[in-house]
């Protein structure tokens, strides 16, 4: 859609039987990775990983979120090498921002299957912006990337509890400090970029919150 590609569910199938690679979650980590960098480069031929503006990555076991980020990073870097004839140099790339979920199942059983949305740009170019804040019992902290078009950007938020029971916090109060770091975050965004929210994605752990409460708030 114009210059923003939006590619999903792509796990470990071998092409030519379409069954998921063997060799566990390492395996299947880095040849689904590989797919969506395939995808990429089939919708525009000089896109590649580096392209990535927001990326979900879901897991079904909570020892495989290190296996992601470590795959995530070397095929970053993989691709940097790739470009640095080229045009890097010294400049180092905007990349994408990484969320790792768990989920209980996902198709045909694979271990791992990401989620990406990239954009036809110039990641030198891009904007980086990140801020936290502290505040009794719970941390905030914030990312944004923009495109270097500024046609799009992807804001993440994430919130860690200090403290081991929210009953004494009071969700109203988080949940008005989480939406009112959004906002901060979407006004820090360059005037060029006209963009209007597309989705929100909330990932939470259920012992903690849930869903029914998360949007009654």
């Amino acid at each position: 859609v114009g210059d923003v590609l939006y590619c999903a569910g792509q796990i470990a199938l071998v092409p030519c039987t379409m069954q998921l690679v063997s060799g566990g979650v390492c395996a299947e980590a880095s040849i689904s990775l590989r797919h969506v960098g395939r995808v990429l480069q089939a919708m525009s031929q000089k896109t590649a990983l580096h392209h990535i503006i927001t990326a979900s990555c879901y897991v079904t076991d909570s020892k495989s979120i290190p296996v992601a980020r470590s795959i995530w990073q070397k095929k970053l870097r993989e691709c940097k090498k790739v470009e640095d004839s080229e045009m890097y140099h010294d400049d180092t790339a905007i990349c994408g921002l990484l969320a790792v979920v768990v989920v209980s199942h996902l198709p045909r059983d694979a271990a791992i299957e990401w989620h990406v949305v990239a954009a036809v740009d110039d990641p030198l170019q891009r904007k980086h912006f990140a801020m936290k804040m502290l505040s009794e019992g719970f941390q905030i902290e914030c990312e944004s990337v923009e495109s270097s078009s500024a046609s799009c950007a992807s804001i993440s938020i994430r919130l860690s509890l200090i403290s081991s029971s929210t009953s004494h916090l009071g969700l109203d109060g988080i949940l008005h400090a989480l939406v009112a770091m959004f906002k901060q975050a979407a006004d820090k965004l360059s005037e060029d970029c006209s963009a209007s929210p597309l989705s929100f994605r909330v990932f939470f752990k259920e012992h903690v919150f849930d869903a029914e409460t998360l949007q009654k708030g």
